[in-house]
């Protein structure tokens, strides 16, 4: 049995349709999604597209990632969401989105346990079992503290955009990396395919290739790079270098603004430091 892999989509549908393909090569009997589908770049009903077709013509499950998360909270109880800052890449998702788009992914579990080989179990998740923002970091002890907690023998979740294969005694975890937005200093998509031996899974990170100039593109033509203020400009870079500067800018206007609310000058500041703006 072939699984096939897929987290942190991010709306970058070019990078996923080429996963698909790269899936449909491979002749994964079942789909795996693990969430943060929208949210960054341009077009998110684009995105809602593909995942409805890969519902329509594959086994699939899916999982809630903590954009979703977001964008439920701003549908059921507002926000304070608006353009021109890091926000307007959420408030540009949310108007871009359907009532059927918000039920579906509202309807979407944040963990859940399969065996698809009836002898090996998977839980499943974005973040942790507990939290869809808790990060996994590779070679850190929270991996190993979910390895020992967890009962299942294969933990796979996403939200850091690194792929990583842990192991700790007869237990794995998994994070197949990102398929749109990258941190790893590459630009190619990522994502897994596991293969069943009978007794255990085995796990292969891949990197897929896809049009990267027509993301940025679509991106530029969106005017996210205006409306997400330093934020859409540093996922425009990331596209194109796959250097985290999304975080970069978010931590680095923190500490500019030394404990105290975090101003459109921080934000300006962290932008030319890293020479975003």
């Amino acid at each position: 049995m072939r699984l096939a892999v897929f987290s942190d989509v991010h709306s970058n549908h070019f990078a996923l349709e080429a996963c698909f393909a790269a899936a449909e090569r491979r002749g994964a009997d079942l789909w795996i999604f693990l969430g943060d589908y929208i949210s960054d770049c341009a077009e998110p009903h684009r995105t809602m597209e593909l995942l409805y077709r890969a519902r329509r013509e594959h086994d699939c499950i899916f999982i809630k990632g903590n954009r979703e998360e977001y964008i439920l909270s701003h549908h059921k109880n507002g926000s304070d969401w608006q353009f021109g800052m890091s926000t307007g890449s959420l408030l540009y998702t949310y108007q871009n989105l359907t009532a059927a788009d918000l039920a579906f992914l509202d309807a979407m579990p944040n963990v859940r346990v399969i065996d698809p080989n009836g002898k090996c179990a998977i839980c499943l998740c974005h973040g942790s079992p507990e939290k869809t923002r808790e990060t996994l970091h590779p070679f850190s002890y929270n991996v190993e503290r979910w390895l020992l907690k967890i009962e299942q023998p294969l933990l796979m979740s996403g939200h850091t955009h690194r792929p990583l294969v842990a192991r700790n005694g007869v237990k794995m975890y998994v994070n197949p990396g990102a398929v749109g937005i990258q941190a790893t200093e590459t630009v190619t998509a990522k994502m897994a395919f596991l293969e069943s031996d009978d007794a255990r899974w085995v796990p292969e990170l891949v990197e897929v290739p896809y049009d990267v100039a027509a993301a940025v593109e679509e991106l530029d033509r969106s005017g996210l790079t205006e409306l997400a203020g330093v934020w859409g400009r540093a996922i425009r870079r990331q596209l194109c270098e796959g250097k985290n500067y999304s975080l970069f800018c978010v931590e680095r206007a923190a500490e500019l603004a030394a404990g105290g609310a975090v101003l459109p000058e921080h934000w300006a500041q962290a932008a030319r430091d890293f020479g975003i703006i």
